[in-house]
Formats: C-alpha cells, sequence, structure tokens
C-alpha cells in the first residue's frame, strides 16, 4: 500500500510538470491570467498594425477585417477605426450604432477622439437622434471642448482616414518636430490666424498659455491639452489655434518619423491704447 501510495504520488508530480509545460503559470492562476492577458494584447496589436498596412494598400475589406479581430480582443485603436467604417460605410453598409458602440468601447479606455466624436455626433444628431446630455458628458469627459459648435454645412461628421496613430510618443527625438518653414513661420502662422476673445478683452485679461500636444509621423497634431492655464477663453482659444495648425515636418529617432511631444507657450498681450492726437509716436514705439 505504501509503495502504491508512493507510486501515485510520483504520478502527479509528473502530471503537474506536464501541466506547467503546456500551461505556464498553471498552478498560480494570477499569473496564468497575465500571460493570458499579454498573449491577447499582442495578437490585438499586431492585427491592427495588419489593418493599418491594409488601410494605406486601400485594401480596405482586408483592413476591416483585421481592425476587426482586434477590436474584439480590446485595442481601443483598431475600436476607434472599426467604428469609423461603419460611418463611412466603406466595405459595411453604415451602421451609426455600430459605430457609435465601437466608439464607446474605444471612449472608455481613454481614446481622445472616440470621446471627441461622441460629443459631436450626440450634439449634431448625426446619423443619430440628438441627446444633450449624452454630448455635455462626453463633452466633459474629452475637457478640451470648452463649447460645442455645430456644423452648418452638412449633419455628417468627418472622422479622419488612415486611423489614429497609436504609437508610443519619443520624449527624447534624435530630430525634434518642426513646424514647415522653421520658428519663425510658426510664431507668423499663430499670429495671422490667433483671435483675442471678446470675453477675455473685458475682463482684461492676458497672459500666457503653455499647450501641450503631439506630433504624429504623419506630421499631423494630436492630443492637444492646456499644460499651465491663464483664463478659460484664452485656454479654449490656444487649444483651438494648435488644432488648426496645418502638417508638421515630423520628428525623428534613429532616421525613422517618431510621434513626439511637445510643448508650446502662446502668450496674449492687449495692445497699448494709442496716445490721442499723435499717431507718429505710436508708430516710433513699434
Amino acid at each position: 500500500m505504501a509503495k502504491n501510495k508512493w507510486l501515485l504520488t510520483i504520478a502527479a508530480l509528473m502530471v503537474t510538470v506536464s501541466m506547467s509545460a503546456q500551461f505556464p503559470g498553471f498552478g498560480n492562476p494570477a499569473q496564468f491570467a497575465r500571460q493570458q492577458a499579454a498573449k491577447k494584447a499582442a495578437e490585438a496589436e499586431k492585427n491592427y498594425q495588419k489593418g493599418n498596412e491594409f488601410l494605406e494598400a486601400k485594401k480596405y475589406d482586408k483592413a476591416f477585417a483585421a481592425y476587426e479581430k482586434a477590436a474584439t480582443d480590446g485595442h481601443a485603436g483598431a475600436q476607434y477605426n472599426l467604428a469609423a467604417f461603419y460611418v463611412e460605410g466603406k466595405v459595411v453598409p453604415q451602421d451609426m450604432d455600430k459605430a457609435l458602440e465601437w466608439f464607446e468601447k474605444a471612449a472608455n479606455q481613454g481614446l481622445k477622439d472616440a470621446q471627441f466624436n461622441l460629443a459631436t455626433i450626440y450634439h449634431q444628431g448625426a446619423g443619430v437622434p440628438k441627446n444633450e446630455e449624452k454630448a455635455e458628458y462626453w463633452a466633459k469627459v474629452y475637457k478640451d471642448i470648452i463649447k460645442l459648435e455645430p456644423k452648418k454645412e452638412a449633419a455628417q461628421p468627418a472622422f479622419p482616414f488612415p486611423p489614429r496613430q497609436m504609437e508610443p510618443v519619443v520624449d527624447v527625438p534624435d530630430e525634434q518636430a518642426e513646424f514647415p518653414d522653421g520658428q519663425q513661420a510658426l510664431m507668423t502662422w499663430l499670429s495671422q490666424n490667433m483671435k483675442y476673445p471678446e470675453e477675455a478683452m473685458k475682463e482684461n485679461a492676458q497672459g500666457r498659455v503653455l499647450v501641450g500636444f503631439v506630433v504624429n509621423k504623419d506630421g499631423s497634431i494630436d492630443e492637444v491639452k492646456v499644460l499651465r492655464p491663464v483664463h478659460a477663453a484664452l485656454d479654449a482659444e490656444a487649444v483651438r489655434v494648435v488644432k488648426d495648425m496645418p502638417k508638421w515636418k515630423p520628428g525623428k529617432k534613429d532616421g525613422k518619423a517618431v510621434r513626439v511631444s511637445y510643448t508650446l507657450p502662446i502668450s496674449f498681450k492687449m495692445a497699448a491704447p494709442e496716445p490721442e492726437g499723435n499717431p507718429e509716436a505710436a508708430g516710433a514705439q513699434e
């Protein structure tokens, strides 16, 4: 009996070793769950990148299929792009209910573009009944939206293709991103496109707003946010003008374009009143 018990113990140990070899983390549920989650995330990222490649090659049906796999596995970028397909109606019939479903999944993972689109769709009633309560909720989640303005030209909002870029942000690139034609051109562009808010003028508000944003690999501007606020109206104008900027020259790391973070101070200063009766003196001070 003792011998049989010993043999059973050996057999049990052999089964445990065998199970551990086949299923890493066996015997440690938490570790096994983490390994499975990591495997799932890696597969989702792989399918997401495939979708990007197919999209760039204009193979929309294959891009949709790849995004669908990645989105089902929880990839926020793929969920966003899948929603955009349902909005655009490129491969599948336009379906705003499914678009909202996938936008919400991405938005709940913190994807800013999805949050913004949800606020816009509900505010404009673009393909769905207007719902100001939901619009205001997603606007507050997004935070950068100060006031929702309806578009006059068309009820259907436009969504970006190619998809939102999800690669990591490089804080210290070999070559920093640059506005087209350099820093002086940036200052000129800002001065020509900024508007001093009437509310701020009435309150004599002025100062320097510090804005942070990401320059994507294609030079587009992303993730705009106020790092150092001055006044609500000035902050909103600084965000607006940064979002309206043309594409930049992207930053580089090891010779390749990368997403980089950028901080831009935007100064608001009210012009001093001109001296009465002496325009020449006023011009001489410029």
